[in-house]
């Protein structure tokens, strides 16, 4: 796997500009896609997503697609799958339109790159623990559409876990749930009557009408790998984490591991794990960019160094005398070859990007030290009667 060509998806499902909301949503459920490239006499012109659907909800549904159409980055056939998946998580897109010569040649989505990526060594490693939003709202089964949708929109999630009465998960509910049955029909005759004749307002139904109650079981010591499999054999892009007597710890989206592949990812096959303190993506660009010359540098010593682990702490409260930051590293090899070596002590600083300068600094140090004393070891040993 090494360019969008050998990942992106060529039986593409197309809108134009003068197809009304409610056909692209029906296109939506039909295909189980989420996001639809719009053409003008075939030329590739934006695309319509269920977020930007989701977030005029009450728009009239024979309006035209091209109200929510939006304008997106666009890539070639021979991107590099990292690059884009670089330009997934920075423009917070789940595909990008592949172009040639403005007309549109396939489609690169998170599964179709995560579909390939399965028994990759470069995420054997990571558990779902390690990915998972612990940050979540759990929904009651009475709960309205209409809260669940405001959250949603709130926090740009696509999904919400909902539980019974003793905090049990009972079902999941996703935005796409909300907008395939509430856009399924013009605008004018959405809605129930109740006893008296009146219509209801369907965004006032409990979440139970529409949850789901069928999806696989998480657990956060699964890998990556395991819940991947299941996800995409059954097409689902995310579900809640459960602990093992059935109470919500999380939630799992296969975006996650785009996000933590392009955290991790550096350059010539080494691979940057930070825990510990949430990073955003911007600050973690900045990170790669200021220790460029100490990654490089440890690479030459040790040509079969493929991980370094960070472990970032806050210290909250800290004294004048100790800082703000901790920083832990551990270097390691190629996989089976075991660990490189592990800092000896946790560095301390006040800004995040000098502390972890420093401490790469003293890692490299370290590693020169250790492989110095390896090739001594070896000479003597070759020249030793």
């Amino acid at each position: 796997m090494k360019t969008a060509k050998d990942v992106m998806n060529t039986n593409l499902i197309t809108s134009n500009p003068e197809e009304t909301i409610k056909d692209t949503v029906s296109k939506m459920e039909k295909y189980g896609i989420k996001e639809i490239p719009i053409l003008e006499d075939g030329v590739y012109v934006g695309m319509a997503t269920y977020y930007d659907i989701l977030d005029v909800f009450r728009a009239n549904s024979e309006e035209k697609i091209s109200r929510l159409m939006i304008k997106t980055p666009k890539a070639d056939e021979d991107m590099d799958i990292d690059e884009l998946i670089t330009l997934m998580v920075k423009s917070g897109l789940e595909a990008i339109p592949i172009l040639e010569n403005e007309k549109i040649i396939g489609l690169v989505s998170d599964y179709d790159i995560l579909n390939k990526m399965i028994n990759s060594e470069k995420i054997e490693d990571i558990k779902i623990k390690d990915v998972m939003n612990e940050s979540i709202k759990l929904l009651k089964e009475n709960d309205s559409v209409s809260e669940a949708r405001r959250i949603m929109r709130f926090h740009r999630w696509e999904r919400l876990p909902i539980v019974d009465e003793n905090g049990k998960c009972i079902g999941m509910i996703s935005s796409i749930d909300i907008l395939k049955n509430f856009y399924r029909f013009p605008k004018e005759k959405m809605g129930r009557k109740d006893r008296a004749g009146k219509k209801e307002n369907p965004l006032s139904l409990p979440v139970k009408n529409f949850m789901e109650t069928e999806f696989p079981k998480i657990n956060p010591d699964k890998t990556i790998s395991e819940a991947l499999k299941e996800l995409l054999e059954k097409q689902i892009k995310g579900v809640p984490v459960l602990d093992d007597n059935g109470y919500v710890i999380g939630i799992f989206e296969r975006w996650y591991v785009l996000d933590k592949l392009v955290e991790r990812k550096f350059r010539d096959g080494v691979w940057l794990n930070f825990s510990g303190y949430d990073l955003k993506i911007e600050t973690v660009d900045l990170i790669k960019e200021n220790l460029k010359p100490e990654i490089t540098r440890m690479k030459k010593i040790c040509d079969d160094l493929e991980r370094i682990e960070v472990h970032i702490k806050k210290i909250h409260g800290s004294k004048p005398n100790q800082g703000s930051f901790e920083v832990k590293i551990h270097l390691h090899k190629k996989a089976g070859r075991g660990k490189v070596v592990t800092q000896k002590e946790p560095w301390q600083g006040y800004n995040l990007i000098y502390t972890l300068k420093d401490s790469f600094k003293k890692m490299e140090e370290q590693i020169r030290s250790k492989y110095k004393k390896r090739r001594n070891t070896e000479t003597i040993r070759k020249i030793a009667p």
